[in-house]
């Protein structure tokens, strides 16, 4: 199975953009367009398809416009192909068709990460390695704090807590006021923990992936790992990205903590690993059980599992607050 299969998500198709869009696609090609195969996982509304020539040439083709994000994140795409370098796949080109971004890269044999085992945890964690000795600094300039960019939908715990006055809890939360946690947490200490988010995290200076999960990690026909997706200019503390693969390692029945104490960053704060994680199980929480989106109907549920699963090593870390 899928997780398209899983999460019912449809990719838009290089067929469904205008001919300037697929006559660029077909020049990066070298051949015209005789087939297309939509990503199987994401959930982002862009191209991302393998397409195949006459000649049977293949590229992988991401195609967006610029507004919300999208163009945008195909530009930053191509900024990052170079310093990614053996983790991504290797950039062929990239144009601007009018308002459309356009980057082809070169196939990844292999598919998406359905579900983590126990032998990947070595290669997981030669990623985790690779990825600190590639970005940590930033080899690039341009960038912006994750942490500054992902403060807009923080705030739940504050909000949830009724702590008015805090810059985080300017939120809407009402539909889960009241819904009891999975965990045993108690808000007022997820709240204090979220307010030192950007103390924390927006002094980070690492190239942060942003979105490490299954849908985003190909494992090739060797077994070896490809991250792909890399559409975000940010820089974060250096184990954000392992930390915010947590979620998905858990969900699959890895052990999070053992993976952070067996990485790299085995000598992070802990409390600065806390901070992290009760920020991102808010954010997953309040969206979690909002109503689902049209055309991304597993959004929510996926939401949910990153609330639970990272709330779960949350209440691991801290011994369970619930009744403090």
């Amino acid at each position: 199975m899928t997780l398209n299969d899983e999460y019912g998500i449809r990719r838009p198709r290089l067929a469904d953009t205008p001919d300037s869009v697929r006559f660029a696609v077909e020049e990066l090609l070298g051949s015209s367009v005789v087939a297309e195969y939509p990503a199987e996982a994401g959930f982002t509304p862009s191209v991302a398809s393998v397409v195949i020539g006459t000649d049977g040439s293949r590229l992988f083709a991401k195609a967006a416009p610029v507004g919300q994000g999208l163009g945008e994140a195909v530009e930053a795409g191509v900024a990052l192909a170079v310093v990614a370098d053996e983790l991504g796949p290797r950039l062929v080109g990239s144009t601007s068709v009018e308002q459309w971004r356009v980057a082809a890269y070169e196939v990844v044999d292999g598919a998406p990460v359905t579900r983590w085992e126990a032998a990947d945890q070595p290669k997981i964690l030669a990623v985790v390695q690779r990825m600190r000795e590639l970005m940590d600094p930033s080899p690039i300039a341009g960038t912006s704090p994750y942490a500054e960019a992902f403060l807009p939908l923080l705030g739940c715990w504050q909000a949830l807590n009724r702590s008015a006055d805090s810059e985080l809890s300017r939120i809407a939360v009402e539909h889960v006021r009241g819904r009891p946690l999975p965990v045993d947490v108690a808000i007022p200490r997820l709240a204090e923990l979220e307010s030192r988010w950007l103390d924390v995290l927006a002094v980070g200076s690492a190239l942060h992936h942003g979105d490490l999960r299954r849908d985003n990690v190909i494992r090739q026909p060797d077994g070896e790992f490809r991250i792909v997706d890399w559409t975000h200019l940010w820089t974060a503390p250096g184990w954000m990205d392992l930390v915010r693969l947590a979620p998905d390692l858990a969900a699959c029945g890895l052990d999070p903590e053992h993976l952070l104490q067996q990485s790299s960053w085995q000598d992070t704060p802990a409390e600065d690993v806390n901070v992290a994680l009760a920020g991102l199980s808010g954010r997953a929480w309040r969206e979690g059980h909002l109503p689902e989106l049209p055309g991304l109907p597993g959004l929510r549920r996926m939401q949910r599992e990153q609330s639970l699963y990272t709330l779960r090593w949350l209440e691991s870390r801290l011994g369970g607050t619930r009744r403090q």
